[in-house]
């Protein structure tokens, strides 16, 4: 029966003579069966069929700002907002300069309970009056002068309006059209959605402006600024946060090549009475080099915890996975989680979080048996193998990786050509020969890194 060569490649080391093959008493035929694949293999006298692969390896804390007001205007504490992480207490950053067009106006906070909170600005009309204690919408009013009203009427849709804040923060937002409304209207005073308002305060009628929140930067972190660690407790307004770890994880699916997931697992736990709105919160996360990357709410799912709820009632404790689609080379060693009930808030948190790369995971080697066959004595099995590394590492065979059973018991391992153990490089592949002591039995399984080939019709 002719036998079937095979030309290794060209990084495969050169070939010893072929070993003499006698003729047997009766023919017998080759198939090999590789990564679930069936190949026939024309090459011997001896029926080989692969049986198994190789498994794969495997606190802060703030004064409220959202409850309701019991008047038109909203009630600011009397005490200072104050940010607090452990012994350390940091003030509350508020609004300093506020940037129309090309104006820009100083700011005076309101005094907290006045009995008119915009008396504080009636003899600066160059100065812009925050209601102090609103920060989520920013509330300001500006004295009816022709100036300014000259500048309300010019903005148009659109328009970029600043706020900055005495931390260092910028706030950006988008404006409206100016409206008038009734002198003192309540819904100007809504602490629900993220926005800057604009009043001209006029005795009886008043021009306003809204702008909607667009973006916001903040400051390189200064060094000693306080941060929180994993597993500590965070008070930020209404929400107690615990960051309880992060991780990488590689592979996921739909991913685009480069790239993997990363997972803030955290438990936030409602101390208000009223409800907080997870997709409302800012949870951003912070690389090593000041790189930021926003959530991915599609793939939190396959965080530890899953995503977090839509509501979070008053007196409910959560947890949950907040997502990132980040750079396989994202940069260590430590990452920063900043979180905040609402994205224009001063109210924020910075957790940081240890950061290790995951281990890439290892490919499996592929393994071929190209023929099977007796000595011309019959007292030796001889295979012969062909072995691929996909990897990015040298791959090692050792005689551990391989053996022989049968129904008699284990075979012993004679001779290796190549001597073991082998090493193949990343991306190559490699042939060889293993010679066993023929085993009693007609059958016998030959495993090689894992893989497992039958051995039948020996005489």
């Amino acid at each position: 029966m002719a036998e079937q060569s095979v030309s290794p490649s060209e990084s495969a080391p050169e070939k010893r003579p072929p070993t003499p093959r006698p003729s047997l008493p009766r023919p017998f035929v080759i198939a090999g069966l590789v990564l679930g694949g069936l190949i026939l293999l024309a090459l011997g006298f001896l029926l080989v069929r692969s049986l198994v692969a190789p498994p794969e390896g495997s606190g802060l804390e703030a004064t409220p700002t959202e409850a309701p007001p019991a008047s038109p205007l909203p009630t600011p504490p009397i005490s200072p907002l104050l940010v607090e992480v452990g012994e350390s207490r940091v003030p509350l950053a508020v609004p300093t300069v506020l940037e129309v067009g090309e104006r820009s106006f100083p700011i005076q906070p309101s005094v907290p309970q006045a009995s008119d909170p915009w008396a504080v600005g009636a003899d600066r009309p160059d100065t812009a009056v925050w209601l102090y204690g609103t920060v989520v919408n920013y509330v300001l009013g500006l004295q009816p002068t022709d100036e300014n009203r000259e500048m309300m009427d010019s903005i148009q849709k659109g328009d970029l309006i600043t706020l900055r804040l005495s931390g260092g923060t910028t706030l950006t937002f988008l404006s409206m059209l100016p409206r008038e409304v009734p002198a003192g209207s309540e819904d100007l005073f809504d602490q629900t959605q993220p926005r800057l308002t604009l009043v001209l305060l006029d005795p009886t009628t008043w021009t306003v402006l809204q702008a909607d929140f667009e973006a916001v930067v903040e400051p390189t972190p200064t060094t000693g600024e306080v941060t929180a660690g994993v597993g500590q407790p965070v008070q930020v307004g209404d929400a107690r946060v615990v960051v309880l770890e992060g991780h990488a994880e590689r592979g996921g699916a739909g991913l685009a090549p480069g790239t993997m997931l990363y997972f803030v697992e955290v438990s936030v736990r409602n101390t208000g009475n009223t409800s907080l709105i997870p997709d409302a919160f800012l949870m951003m996360l912070e690389d090593d080099v000041g790189n930021r990357y926003a959530p991915s709410p599609d793939a939190a799912e396959a965080g530890r915890y899953g995503a977090l709820p839509d509501v979070i009632g008053p007196g409910q404790d959560v947890e949950g996975s907040v997502a990132y689609i980040v750079p396989e080379d994202l940069t260590g060693p430590l990452l920063t989680w900043i979180f905040s009930p609402t994205p224009t808030s001063e109210l924020r948190a910075r957790f940081s979080i240890p950061y290790t790369p995951p281990a890439r995971p290892s490919a499996l080697p592929e393994v071929m048996v190209l023929d099977a066959f007796l000595s011309e004595d019959g007292s030796t099995l001889l295979v012969e193998v062909e072995i691929y590394n996909p990897g990015e590492e040298d791959l090692t065979v050792a005689e551990d990786d391989i053996s022989l059973s049968s129904s008699a018991g284990p075979g012993e391992l004679e001779l290796a050509a190549p001597p073991l153990p082998w090493t193949i490089p990343a991306g190559e592949i490699r042939e060889g020969e293993l010679q066993f002591a023929r085993p009693e039995a007609s059958a016998a399984v030959v495993t090689i890194l894992g893989y497992t080939f039958e051995i039948s019709g020996m005489p």
